[in-house]
């Protein structure tokens, strides 16, 4: 079964869950699950969803606290539950959120430039 959202529809959840988003931050994790750097999100964290999609607001760079391969990001909402995870790779990539290189280093600065989360 296939199910359509309209815009409306669409727009309307993105919202919700952007507002669980609102000071909460992006964690970029190791593929055993370390976190490597995390970025902290603005409040609000994403402008109002339109056509299907939002853009976050400003990301917070931040400084990796450890090093290692970055395989997978995980948004928390800011009491630290989880809000979704999402698959992280190069720019050449087709992952979710891409990054110059996804190899972190202990204290280098890490940030996203851009972030946008779209519903189908």
């Amino acid at each position: 079964m296939i199910v359509n959202l309209s815009e409306a529809a669409s727009n309307t959840m993105l919202n919700a869950i952007a507002g669980m988003m609102d000071g909460g931050s992006i964690e970029l994790l190791s593929g055993d699950g370390k976190a490597l750097a995390v970025l902290k999100l603005s409040n609000p964290a994403a402008k109002d969803a339109a056509g299907g999609e939002f853009e976050f607001n400003k990301i917070a760079e931040g400084d990796a606290v450890l090093a290692g391969q970055a395989k997978f990001a995980r948004v928390v909402a800011s009491d630290g539950s989880e809000v979704f995870s999402c698959d992280l790779g190069t720019v050449d990539s087709d992952a979710v959120i891409k990054l110059g290189t996804t190899q972190i280093s202990v204290g280098a600065p890490v940030r996203l430039d851009s972030f946008r989360l779209a519903m189908p």
